[in-house]
């Protein structure tokens, strides 16, 4: 009888199979990350519906008006589309039950563990959308980067066509603030560090950034989604000029 031989992987046939090992997670892994990424468009579609039922339970009890989009400060005009007054979101939470219906899942933690991002003294509760409803003379005019004007709804039954919500692609650059709840991978947050390191920052939106899109949801109850190509810049507070925010949807 022949004597049997062990046999073992050559060092070069290792590090074959490790370079088939590298190639394949390569190739997988953005797949699982934008499969990811798809789960919490999603996830912040919901919410966006959610909000904006909520938004009309509220108008159905209150003479068909919508929340208002003020703020808590004392200045009327000084409103900001990503923040609510501490009465509305007082509100708006009897009918929905929760927080997590104002915040894309994407820009919630952000907005829970970063100090000074979800409570301003002056004004109220930051949210992680675009909340349409309710805010004084609008059209805003157009002004600085903004391209397009926006009408604010104040009832219910007004235009179903008209935006009440939409995802907080946002940019403040007195605020030095830049953000994209949806890039490639996730969300995309730019802050000081980033405007301290990068003089082209000062003039970037979230399309610079990597931004890919956001929900829209409209007074009729309907939410699609947007790709930020098709998007255009609005105005997003009513006062301070191009010292104020700005927003696409």
């Amino acid at each position: 009888m022949r004597p049997r031989h062990a046999t073992a992987f050559t060092l070069i046939e290792l590090l074959v199979v490790i370079a088939i090992i590298g190639i394949l997670a390569a190739m997988l892994l953005p797949a699982l990350s934008s499969a990811k990424e798809r789960a919490k468009r999603t996830a912040c579609q919901n919410n966006t519906r959610q909000f904006i039922m909520a938004a009309l339970l509220y108008a159905g009890d209150y003479e068909d008006h919508l929340p208002s989009g003020a703020t808590d400060n004392r200045e009327p005009a000084d409103t900001h589309t990503p923040i609510l007054s501490t009465p509305t979101r007082d509100l708006l939470l009897q009918y929905s039950g929760g927080l997590q219906i104002l915040d894309c899942p994407n820009l919630a933690n952000s907005f829970k563990r970063q100090e000074g991002w979800r409570v301003h003294p002056d004004y109220g509760i930051a949210i992680g959308y675009h909340y349409l409803g309710g805010h004084t003379n609008t059209p805003w005019p157009t002004l600085g980067p903004a391209e397009a004007t926006w009408i604010s709804p104040q009832r219910s039954a007004e235009n179903p066509g008209l935006v009440l919500v939409a995802d907080l692609n946002v940019f403040c650059h007195s605020y030095q603030r830049i953000l994209a709840p949806h890039g490639g991978s996730g969300h995309i947050v730019k802050e000081e560090t980033y405007f301290e390191e990068n003089d082209n920052a000062w003039t970037e939106t979230p399309v610079d950034v990597g931004g890919r899109g956001g929900n829209v949801g409209l007074l009729d109850g309907s939410v699609r989604w947007k790709d930020i190509r098709q998007m255009k810049i609005y105005r997003a507070s009513q006062m301070w000029d191009t010292e104020g925010a700005f927003g696409l949807w």
